[in-house]
């Protein structure tokens, strides 16, 4: 099953007219076979930096069904494949144009050209060393994808000497500019990176409560039961008791 957020793409789409930073961290939840599809651009179709990471939530579930793939929209090329077998990845990648990232539980799992080669050669009768990828999700549950995604745009680019003048951070052009740039980039990719793990530990905590409080509930309801058997119980063996002793005197 295939699910695409329509309001994403437009509003994706008018940051980008605006040249500002696009920036989204959201968490999915999907149910067996199903995907789920995060459109963005570039702006001005130009090359932007795109950084971007996934972890799955649940730590008591295997990730093998869990797919993160990242494709040109228009060629329908792979641009980034998650690990296999990985509950989390990220990537720093430079691209151009629109694109989707989408997420599979038992679903999707764009192979790439290698993977499609091999699969060629595979059904020709010809030996390949497998790659043990399987894509069906085999125990039925679902599963909660935390993901962030940002596009920045490229130094050089109008795009970026735009937002540049806009902000008023203008650099002097010398020889270590685009030397310390990359350096900065490379650092912001890392802390950016941390900031994205500690919303996904704050989303396992969430889940971990919830957990939590409804044990705390049903071992309430059960303390309330088994308190409330003792009564009648006892309230049985009183009231026996004493018509025994009744019938006894009467006799």
């Amino acid at each position: 099953m295939n699910r695409l957020i329509p309001t994403l793409p437009l509003l994706l789409l008018s940051l980008s007219q605006l040249l500002v930073p696009c920036l989204s961290s959201l968490s999915v939840t999907l149910a067996p076979t199903e995907e789920f599809c995060f459109a963005f651009r570039t702006p001005k179709d130009e090359e932007a930096h795109v950084t971007g990471s996934y972890d799955v939530i649940n730590d008591d579930l295997p990730a093998e069904p869990v797919t993160a793939v990242l494709f040109n929209y228009e060629t329908e090329r792979v641009e980034w494949h998650s690990p296999y077998g990985k509950s989390e990845a990220d990537f720093s990648i430079t691209l151009a144009g629109k694109y989707h990232f989408c997420f599979g539980n038992g679903a999707g799992g764009y192979k790439t050209n290698e993977d499609r080669e091999r699969e060629k050669m595979r059904l020709q009768g010809h030996p390949v060393e497998d790659d043990n990828y399987d894509y069906d999700n085999k125990d039925g549950e679902l599963r909660t994808i935390g993901f962030t995604l940002r596009v920045r745009p490229k130094e050089g680019t109008e795009s970026s000497e735009f937002q540049s003048a806009k902000t008023e951070q203008e650099n002097a052009a010398d020889a270590h500019h685009e030397k310390l740039v990359n350096m900065s980039n490379q650092l912001r990719d890392k802390l950016e990176l941390l900031l994205d793990h500690q919303e996904y530990i704050k989303s396992r905590e969430a889940t971990h409560r919830h957990v939590v409080e409804e044990t705390f509930t049903l071992v309430m309801k059960w303390t309330m039961l088994e308190a409330l058997v003792l009564v009648v119980v006892a309230c049985s063996q009183v009231s026996y008791l004493k018509k025994f002793f009744e019938t006894k005197r009467y006799l």
